[in-house]
């Protein structure tokens, strides 16, 4: 049971860290900055210890034989320790709610920037829109390229 603590316990103060990163990181790209690359650099070493722990959370529960921590949990024998995990477990689980919201959060605005350089691509490189895209080719134009030709 003092492995499973300690796990949770690792678990829960690094999903705790990378809410915050994750805000850093959200307000980088919401405000244009070209610092992207510190809260990612922080992010990515968190992540890693993250992916550490959640190796030695499986190897744990593949030695006493329980599918997740949820179901060892409720197998122990009620106690201090138990409440002590069963709490730990919950703060985690409810981080990770949290940071699955701030992915999301993240993934849309990866999707708003990709958008607006795909978009001003295009214009830098005059391709008119073609009936693939709802608008008829400009006939007079002088490229024969579409947008989003693999040749551009």
């Amino acid at each position: 049971m003092d492995e499973a603590i300690k796990i949770l316990r690792e678990q829960t103060v690094l999903c705790a860290c990378l809410p915050a990163l994750f805000d850093a990181l959200i307000n980088v790209m919401q405000n244009n900055s070209p610092d992207v690359q510190e809260p990612v650099r922080k992010i990515e070493a968190v992540l890693r210890d993250l992916n550490k722990n959640e190796q030695r959370a499986q190897d744990f529960l593949k030695r006493v034989n329980a599918p997740n921590f949820t179901e060892y949990l409720a197998a122990q024998e009620k106690g201090i320790q138990r409440s002590v995990a069963e709490k730990l477990l919950k703060k985690a689980s409810e981080s990770q709610l949290r940071l699955k919201n701030q992915v999301a959060e993240l993934k849309l605005l990866l999707q708003h920037g990709k958008d607006y350089v795909e978009f001003s691509l295009n214009i830098l490189a005059r391709i008119s829109a073609s009936e693939t895209y709802g608008a008829t080719a400009q006939r007079d134009s002088q490229r024969t390229r579409r947008m989003f030709e693999a040749n551009v």
